[in-house]
């Protein structure tokens, strides 16, 4: 029997919608971590799966699925989904709820929509692997206590003044604080005032006269270079003597005069009548058609084929292949092979590994090119794979 509800919960791995056709599809959202303020318990992070009942559209991740596990074809996968179907609607019309392992429990309310609740399953949610709820203390924070302070001349009023309500027969006296001399001021002579005398010019410090200096040396070294490369200029180029004949290649000093001899080689070839008498010589090779005439070295001209030698087999230089399946009957690993082909893949049977023949839906003569293709082929047959043969 078709293990249906381990085949959703393993798609709930790397998937975050499966549907189920005709059926609903089961939606996994990432949940973060909740604090309880009542009774202070920490949850961490998962991923919350639901259920809706409205993505009944079969979008064939399911059925390929269950088509690569149970090694069958697509179109018998649909039909045992089907009946699978059937299956838990006949569960939910009868006893109001249906189990999914690994996956939860959906049950049918009386006013028609699912509820659906969750098992824990650590497996839909890798990166929290080993995060446990847990219980914190509870921290009772005690209210502060505020003094007030009074200044000490409040104070000392308050001792003289009685409230309105108590009597007293006589007033308390206070004394007057006694009166403190004032202080004399004695005012003193000021300092007399140190002349400070400027420093003459000639007894400055030998180090500023150095510091001054070096900006002037700096200047000197860069100008050098520039001076020597104005009087190269003037003396080895055309410059000033005939500006016409000057030539911007001229003003590299690095560069090295053509010699005489090739000048003439430089300048192009006039047109020459050749007689009739001339006899010309013409010699194959496998890539290349050499003319010649007696005489006359000059006068050869040597033609590359293009189509020197057969070209390759570009079979040969496809190492790198993408393997879609392996399949036992025949006629499946054929229909693989055609719905690629008619994609515009070089899609074909690679080869035969004991009883189960390979497809490689892609095949590729560099590994970078064959590695950026198997990201995207995955994305139709998760299972796939590279070989190199």
């Amino acid at each position: 029997m078709v293990k249906f509800d381990q085949y959703i919960a393993a798609l709930l791995e790397d998937h975050d919608c499966v549907i189920v056709p005709d059926f609903g599809g089961f939606v996994a959202n990432y949940a973060s971590a909740k604090v309880n303020p009542i009774n202070h318990r920490f949850d961490p992070p998962y991923r919350k799966i639901s259920f809706n009942k409205l993505l009944v559209h079969n979008d064939g991740l399911f059925g390929a699925y269950v088509a690569r596990k149970e090694d069958e074809r697509y179109e018998d996968s649909i039909k045992e989904l089907k009946n699978y179907v059937l299956y838990l609607k006949k569960e939910l019309r009868e006893n109001k709820k249906v189990s999914i392992e690994k996956v939860g429990l959906l049950l049918l309310q009386s006013d028609g929509t699912y509820r659906f609740e969750q098992v824990k399953n650590p497996a839909f949610f890798r990166d929290g692997f080993g995060l446990e709820s847990f219980f914190g203390k509870k921290i009772e924070r005690k209210p502060e206590r505020v003094l007030a302070v009074e200044p000490k001349a409040q104070r000392t009023e308050s001792v003289t003044e009685t409230p309105p309500s108590i009597s007293t027969p006589e007033p308390v006296k206070v004394q007057a604080a006694e009166k403190r001399p004032e202080p004399k001021v004695v005012k003193l002579d000021p300092a007399p005032e140190k002349k400070v005398e400027e420093p003459i010019e000639n007894e400055r410090p030998l180090q500023d006269k150095k510091r001054r200096m070096w900006p002037i040396a700096a200047a000197a070294l860069l100008g050098l270079p520039i001076i020597g490369y104005a009087v190269w200029i003037a003396l080895n180029t055309s410059l000033f003597r005939e500006p016409s004949t000057f030539e911007l290649s001229d003003l590299n000093p690095f560069s090295t005069s053509v010699p005489a001899e090739y000048e003439l080689r430089a300048k192009p070839f006039e047109a020459v009548v050749f007689s009739s008498n001339e006899s010309i010589v013409i010699e194959d090779n496998e890539e290349y058609l050499k003319l010649s005439m007696d005489n006359a070295p000059d006068k050869t001209l040597v033609v590359r084929l293009v189509d020197a030698k057969p070209a390759m087999d570009s079979n040969k230089a496809l190492h790198y292949h993408i393997i879609g399946g392996c399949f036992s009957v025949s006629s499946n690993a054929e229909g693989l092979v055609e719905s690629y082909r008619s994609r515009g893949s070089n899609a074909s049977i690679l080869d035969k590994k004991g009883d189960l023949s390979r497809v490689s839906i892609a095949s590729y003569a560099t590994k970078k090119e064959a590695l950026v293709a198997l990201a995207s082929y995955q994305n139709d047959i998760s299972g796939a794979w590279l070989l190199y043969k």
